[in-house]
């Protein structure tokens, strides 16, 4: 709009500049016209416009008047509510400021309430009895989420933890759910002593406070006999096994490896152990009852020495006595017969020595090799400790405990291998030396049996006096 009236201004400032003929003036004079009568159209819109707006803020301003009028109206009706919540609020902080004063002088029972409250919460969470009375898990949940407790709730907690105490000294029996250790739920009768130990069958029963169920766990077969006649006995008193932990001991009692368990913590040393064991064992076994017939057929030959048998020790020398006999009587020409003879008896004993003592240089052996190979075991165990400790550091033992076992336990079972293969090395041993005196008597006696033979006296064996009988 500025922009026209610009155009205009220019138009007649050119007009008035320059001269211009009579046509000229006649179009200047139509343009002056023409603009002034636009100018007057402009002021004309530009009032309108100016009433316009006027009468938009004459409205406005009794709108505002208005909306004035209805806050003071507005603000008149809401002192009173104004007031009354400011009253309230004084009240409350008043009524506030005596409960305050109230906690103080009772020692603050509403904070007591809650710590009971927690500590009681662990022991009925653990507790046994609660797979009979699951009913009173619901009240104390109900008492622990209450914000200010009343003497009622007080009066129940106390209830609930003097029926714990009372529960702790009964023994009951009741039916509940047991998991058995396939994963079975079996209903069952369940014997509960106090808040320590729940049995059926005379078996252990785990409580499992996070389920809330009893398991059957892993039982040691002497205890659960002794807890069976406990459970038979009406009259007389027996002894019952309990757990004072309330469980602890009977998950140690699950984890304590068993003797094959133990056995696999040794490895492949430790079965290498236990099969020189068995085969020492089996050497001992071989030459015991060997040796212990051996003794029996050597009786036997000495009530008929005239009738040698080649069953035994003493029968074979005897025959080679009398082979020696013969064949002195057909060298007439011999010089030295005693020494022949000595040398005779000599081989005699001696082969049957190797015989008696067959087997006993291996049993010692073997019972010096069975702790060397637990000392072997002890130094592999000792590096897969010492490998586990670098790997992963000491902060967690069980991570150094498999090194540990089979280091152990191969020294256990070397031990154990070693001991009874030295006492039966010592068993047969002393059989072996009893027979090999034996024979060394007896040969002495037919030695001085060929002195009398040398000097012309007959040789006859059931009369030497060094032949000694069963009994000596």
């Amino acid at each position: 709009m500025k922009r026209q009236v610009r155009v205009k201004l220019f138009l007649l400032f050119s007009i008035f500049a320059f001269p211009a003929t009579a046509q000229e003036s006649s179009a200047t004079q139509s343009l002056l016209q023409k603009v002034i009568e636009e100018r007057q159209q402009e002021k004309q819109r530009i009032q309108e416009r100016e009433t316009r707006f006027l009468q938009a803020k004459n409205q406005q301003a009794q709108l505002l008047a208005q909306a004035k009028a209805d806050f003071e109206r507005f603000q008149r009706q809401n002192n009173p509510l104004k007031q009354t919540t400011m009253a309230n609020e004084q009240r409350i902080a008043e009524l506030q400021a005596q409960i305050q004063q109230r906690k103080a002088e009772t020692g603050d029972l509403d904070s007591v309430f809650r710590q009971m409250a927690g500590d009681f919460s662990s022991t009925l969470n653990a507790s046994p009895i609660s797979m009979q009375l699951p009913e009173r898990q619901k009240a104390f949940e109900q008492l622990s989420g209450a914000q200010n407790a009343n003497i009622e709730q007080m009066e129940q907690l106390w209830l609930l933890v003097q029926e714990e105490i009372t529960e702790a000294g009964l023994i009951q029996q009741f039916d509940a759910p047991v998991v058995q250790p396939s994963g079975a739920i079996v209903n069952e009768s369940v014997t509960r002593v106090g808040s320590f130990s729940s049995y059926t069958n005379g078996q252990f029963l785990r409580f499992v406070p996070e389920t809330h169920e009893l398991l059957l766990t892993g039982q040691d077969s002497m205890q659960t006999r002794q807890n069976q006649r406990w459970f038979a006995a009406t009259q007389t008193l027996d002894t019952l096994h309990v757990d004072p932990s309330q469980g602890t001991l009977l998950n140690l009692l699950d984890w304590t490896p068993g003797w094959q368990q133990r056995l696999e913590q040794g490895g492949v040393i430790g079965k290498i152990i236990l099969s020189l064991g068995a085969l020492g064992l089996l050497i001992i076994l071989w030459r015991s009852v060997s040796l212990l017939w051996q003794q029996q057929l050597l009786r036997q030959q000495l009530k008929a020495l005239q009738t040698p048998h080649s069953n035994n020790a003493l029968g074979r020398i005897l025959l080679r006595v009398l082979a020696l006999k013969s064949d002195k009587q057909s060298q007439d020409q011999a010089n030295d017969f005693m020494t022949m003879a000595q040398v005779h008896l000599d081989e005699a004993v001696l082969t049957e020595v190797n015989q008696l003592e067959k087997g006993h240089n291996l049993l010692k052996l073997l019972a010096a090799t069975a702790p060397l190979l637990g000392l072997l075991g002890t130094v592999t165990g000792m590096i897969v400790t010492f490998q586990s400790i670098s790997f992963f550091g000491s902060g967690d033992p069980k991570l150094m405990a498999s090194g540990i076992s089979q280091a152990l336990v191969t020294t256990v079972l070397g031990l154990i291998v070693a001991i009874p293969l030295l006492f039966g090395h010592s068993l047969v041993s002393s059989l072996a030396e009893c027979i090999i005196r034996r024979l060394d008597e007896q040969s002495a006696g037919l030695l001085a049996q060929y002195l009398s033979a040398a000097q012309g006296q007959p040789l006859l064996l059931n009369t030497s006096p060094s032949i000694t009988s069963p009994g000596q």
